[in-house]
């Protein structure tokens, strides 16, 4: 309050609570001249991994006689992720440097969305963007017409996994043959939806999985609207495929999106537990024969101009969920594979295969 005035030296001091450990920093004397806005940084501490839901989303500091609360950010434990690396669970860096995360699903089910809400809560804690990198369409045109894979190593050095975007899932763009050759890594990464596979299809059926670019964990997308629009065919062509994956030692997540359409109180709290939600979640498991426990859901940045706590903590709790069956996954299956080296070579259509192999099985 006093220009004149020095601020001495005090002690900067976090209090404990359930979540983290007591903390403590000097903050140097201040001359009446250096006025300013100081910035001091502490080390907080936490026991354990963390369980995102129940971080507190506040710290109470006292500098000298007096206290004030801080508010945290989701960004603050983003550490936690890499914590996931695929040496880890035994497996060479050189043979599978990130794990690789496919999300596939009907077309508007919000997977760019998605993507564009992981991007924004990956920043460091200082930074305010909002990425809107993904391109974002409806449902009746696919506004992801190629298999993508998001390069988030160039603006996250530290991220430890991939995130591949493919094309709407409907009658006509998928089937049993592309999903297999789709999670094995046999399809170029820019893989345009209107290609014809059968042209193709004497080459993936010689080639072996390839171990730098088969998908580790699947994360299927449906938007809430969708349980009660599909008939039994689908529903039957779904379960079809979910069968497929589990022969193949996946455990497929679902992600409901759009759920806010239903509840709309759950963009202002998408941690809370609400009736509706949970009702959805007990409706997708029945629907598609799976445990509750691999049915989550998104709330996704829209039009929002500010980060927010409860958006990107469900973000990371949805990651570090797929990152857990990644690890479940390269420990159960991927070790029986040997090395397969991406190549950056271009063929006569302009497609980037993985390295042939004369692995058949």
């Amino acid at each position: 309050k006093n220009p004149d005035r020095s601020l001495p030296s005090s002690k900067v001091t976090i209090q404990p609570n359930a979540y983290h450990r007591f903390a403590t920093a000097t903050l140097r004397s201040i001359a009446p001249q250096q006025w300013r806005e100081v910035e001091l940084k502490v080390e907080v501490q936490h026991p354990g991994r963390p369980n995102i839901r129940n971080l507190c989303r506040e710290f109470t500091v006292e500098v000298g006689e007096h206290t004030h609360t801080v508010p945290v950010q989701v960004a603050n434990y983003n550490g936690g992720l890499t914590d996931y690396v695929p040496k880890r669970v035994g497996v060479k860096e050189t043979d599978v440097p990130e794990f690789n995360i496919l999300m596939f699903g009907t077309a508007g089910a919000s997977k760019s969305s998605f993507v564009n809400t992981v991007m924004t809560m990956l920043q460091s804690p200082d930074q305010t963007k909002m990425y809107r990198v993904a391109e974002i369409g409806g449902s009746a045109d696919h506004a992801t017409r190629q298999l993508h894979c998001f390069d988030l190593k160039k603006n996250f050095p530290e991220v430890t996994f991939n995130l591949w975007d493919t094309w709407g899932v409907d009658r006509k763009s998928y089937s049993k043959d592309i999903v297999n050759t789709l999670v094995d890594g046999k399809l170029p990464q820019n893989w345009n939806m209107s290609l014809s596979f059968e042209k193709f299809r004497e080459r993936f059926e010689k080639m072996g999985e390839q171990v730098q670019t088969q998908m580790h964990a699947i994360v299927f997308f449906v938007p809430q609207a969708m349980l009660t629009d599909l008939d039994d065919e689908e529903i039957a062509r779904i379960q079809e495929m979910f069968q497929s994956l589990i022969a193949k030692l996946y455990n497929p997540l679902v992600i409901l999106s759009k759920v806010d359409e239903v509840c709309p109180q759950i963009r202002r709290d998408p941690l809370g537990k609400i009736e509706e939600v949970e009702a959805l979640r007990k409706k997708t498991a029945d629907l598609f024969k799976i445990g509750l426990n691999s049915v989550h859901y998104t709330v996704n940045y829209t039009e929002e101009t500010e980060r927010t706590f409860g958006i990107e903590a469900l973000a990371y709790e949805n990651i570090e969920s797929a990152l857990q069956h990644c690890e479940s996954f390269v420990q159960s299956r991927i070790m029986r594979f040997g090395s397969v080296k991406a190549s950056d070579a271009t063929d006569e259509h302009g497609l980037i295969w993985p390295e042939d192999s004369d692995d058949d099985d």
